[in-house]
């Protein structure tokens, strides 16, 4: 990390902290994710699944490093924030916002189903905005490709065991691990919620999640107990699409398009063929 210079701190979790950073001898800046090294199964798997990925609409990955305490993440640099932030400095976005922001969202997705890579944790904090205004996938720990073992999270955290500070034990079994690599449970979909493994399928419910908070300012269920949660999206309805902040009602368009995405049912669920031509994108300029 000798050729980068840090800035000030960009955001934190309770894990890991982002910073601006230069590349001395030049005006190239990007973004440092530095995390604890108990995290090192999910920064490997990021690293897996996104350093070949080019795409205006992926958070591009250029390298990592490991000193004594820490691994360090080098991306593309996004001064936007997050959507999450956007959404709580602005309540919510008008309908064609939605559009627009809809369809970068659309596109990374493609990309990346079409490696046969499920994002498997699409939520309004793990999507960044970069300094166009466009919006980009940036979190790859715990997505998957299609073809990885059923037990590809359990073998990938005992391979890091020697290289980690965690130990893991005999009682620290397969099922505790997948539920760590299962990201939000707000915007998991019903079979996965069930116990199916996340698809390109609950990827596009997700995707229906994101554009419900975007236009309404909250995800369409939501409760502080998980029991609850689980209940209600296996067996409830959303409410209705509406804003507090404004009189404005969704198009007949953009209802039907949650109503395909936010199928409970995995295999009536709209897919990525029908998405795409679906019409609620019909009014924006497709480059």
């Amino acid at each position: 990390m000798e050729n980068i210079n840090l800035y000030e701190e960009l955001g934190k979790d309770c894990v890991s902290v982002v910073y601006k950073g230069r590349r001395m001898g030049t005006l190239n800046y990007v973004a440092l994710k530095c995390s604890e090294k108990a995290k090192r199964p999910e920064v490997t798997n990021h690293v897996r699944l996104s350093k070949d990925l080019d795409h205006p609409n992926i958070v591009r990955f250029y390298e990592w490093y490991e000193t004594r305490k820490h691994l360090w993440l080098v991306v593309e640099l996004c001064t936007g924030g997050s959507l999450e932030s956007v959404i709580i400095r602005d309540g919510c976005l008008p309908e064609d916002v939605v559009r627009k922001f809809g369809w970068d969202l659309i596109k990374g997705l493609e990309h990346i189903h079409m490696l046969q890579i499920v994002f498997s944790d699409l939520t309004p904090a793990e999507i960044l905005v970069d300094s166009s205004g466009s919006l980009k996938l940036s979190n790859f720990c715990y997505s998957k490709k299609e073809d990885d073992p059923p037990d590809y999270f359990y073998t990938l955290c005992l391979t890091c065991e020697d290289k980690g500070k965690r130990k893991y034990d005999s009682r620290y079994q397969e099922i505790n691990i997948r539920k760590r690599f299962q990201g939000s449970p707000t915007y998991m979909a019903p079979e996965v919620l069930q116990g199916s493994e996340a698809t390109v399928k609950s990827d596009l419910w997700s995707l229906g999640c994101v554009l419900y908070y975007m236009y309404t300012g909250k995800p369409p269920f939501s409760s502080k107990t998980y029991s609850e949660l689980k209940e209600m999206i296996l067996f409830q309805e959303p409410p209705c699409l509406t804003q507090k902040v404004s009189q404005a009602t969704p198009s007949q368009d953009f209802k039907n398009l949650q109503e395909c995405l936010l199928e409970k049912n995995p295999d009536e669920r709209m897919m990525m063929p029908e998405l795409l031509k679906h019409s609620f994108w019909a009014l924006k300029e497709r480059n």
